[in-house]
């Protein structure tokens, strides 16, 4: 089970940077080369400049970004501009937002988390490529640190850590407190009274932990601390290595939020409207949703709403199709329906899952579209925003898009603690975490219970 450990982490100096809102980032795997170049202008000492460095034509195996992001990690500790807390500690960290016009408030903290195999204490819910996690151990292994956090979740309903957490930090004002280009605040506070830490590791011990993002790089831990162990040869387990920083967040907790991931699907050879409608009423009861210009918004409106009030009883789809003033909604002609159509060569935990029977019964069984294909994405693009998804079937090359309600948290613990992981894109837990507050160095300054 999970073994939390407090520790010295480094953050930034403002008495050296100033405004920390100018020196945090995305997370590195959502930032574009234009969010690049601008966070490169933003500040100086910009995380970015670690976590996802600039590539240039002079690059070679001896100078590269990954060689870069140390000698700037190694400057900026050298000039005060990170910083080893001086105690070992739990970081207090919560993101306020607000969505549908509501505020809320995810909370969590981070610590590192002692690195073992998944199925130990630790379950990922998604597949990985190999390209993320080459790059993130190259990274790794040029630093000697890890950067961001894995996003964890764990099960406890009676809230004993938050409520820990929280009476610690209870007027407090924030160490941190920054909000990120999406309008989300950021605050951490800083927990280092032995009392709350021996409180909170003793809750965590009986926990497993899913991960919710960052399998890459928690793969990429994994494989750093096998090498590291290869190259000492012999080892304690207490090394440095030996452990990964995470934010720890309960899944029971009210700020949790998961956001749907759509599917634009295009370039399809000899694809056929009416011939792929004729194949989706076989399966699916079909609802028309017909609109003008005119009435668009507010048919657009009604069909998310009975999507999402469809969903809450069985799987249902959105769809639209390309030069169509009309929203389908899919929905099940009976819930045993993937039972009849795949029989045992499905898991039981995947068949009420959307993005399953989208991408196991609409994409492969009706559209012809390999696995091979999906996971290489040769026909399909993700997007995050019903807008966005729609306006996909206004681009000539683009043929229809599908629009999905949100996985439930409850159906990624079932998916996860089964063994299983779902397709890639099953979830968009929101917001995002930040990157640059807290870094996790594997020296002994920043050793484990020092």
């Amino acid at each position: 089970m999970a073994e939390i450990v407090p520790f010295r982490g480094v953050l930034y100096n403002p008495a050296k940077v100033g405004d920390l809102n100018k020196v945090m980032a995305p997370p590195y795997d959502v930032i574009s080369p234009k969010k690049q170049d601008e966070l490169y202008e933003r500040h100086p000492n910009n995380i970015i400049r670690i976590i996802l460095g600039k590539t240039t034509p002079e690059d070679t195996q001896g100078s590269d970004r990954y060689s870069r992001s140390a000698v700037d990690l190694e400057k900026w500790l050298g000039e005060g501009v990170l910083a080893h807390d001086e105690k070992p500690a739990l970081y207090y960290y919560t993101q306020t937002y607000t969505q549908d016009g509501s505020k809320h408030t995810r909370k969590g903290f981070i610590g590192l988390s002692r690195l073992v195999d998944f199925g130990k204490g630790i379950h990922p819910h998604e597949k990985t490529l190999s390209g993320p996690k080459a790059d993130r151990l190259k990274l790794m292994q040029a630093c000697d640190a890890n950067m961001s956090c894995i996003f964890t979740l764990y099960s406890d309903p009676v809230l004993r850590v938050n409520k820990l957490l929280e009476a610690a930090s209870a007027g407090k004002a924030p160490d941190i407190d920054v909000t990120d280009d999406d309008g989300i605040v950021n605050r951490i506070w800083r927990v280092d009274d032995q009392q709350t830490l021996n409180g909170v590791t003793e809750s965590m011990k009986d926990k497993s932990l899913f991960i919710a993002d960052g399998h890459h790089r928690y793969e990429t831990a994994l494989n750093y601390r096998n090498e590291m162990r290869a190259k000492a040869g012999s080892y304690t387990g207490n090394e440095p290595f030996n452990f990964i920083m995470m934010y720890f967040s309960n899944m029971d907790d009210e700020g949790m939020t998961i956001w749907p991931t759509h599917r634009v699907v295009h370039s399809l050879k000899d694809f056929d409207a009416d011939a792929f409608l004729s194949k989706c009423k076989e399966y699916f009861d079909c609802r028309e949703f017909a609109y003008a210009a005119s009435s668009e918004p507010e048919v657009r409106a009604s069909f998310l709403k009975e999507l999402e009030k469809s969903g809450a009883k069985t799987v249902s789809l959105g769809l639209h199709l390309r030069a169509r003033d009309i929203y389908y909604l899919l929905s099940f002609k009976s819930n045993d329906m993937m039972d009849k159509v795949f029989g045992d060569s499905i898991p039981e935990v995947f068949k009420g899952l959307d993005v399953t029977v989208l991408h196991s019964l609409v994409f492969a069984r009706i559209l012809g579209m390999t696995q091979e294909a999906q996971e290489k994405q040769q026909n399909l693009i993700y997007v995050k925003s019903y807008d966005e998804a729609i306006s996909a079937c206004s681009n000539d090359q683009n043929q229809l898009v599908f629009l999905l309600n949100a996985t439930k948290i409850e159906q990624v613990k079932s998916v996860a603690l089964a063994g299983f992981v779902m397709p890639q894109k099953s979830t968009y837990f929101y917001p995002k975490l930040l990157s640059g507050l807290t870094l996790n160095l594997f020296d002994s300054k920043a050793a484990l219970k020092a």
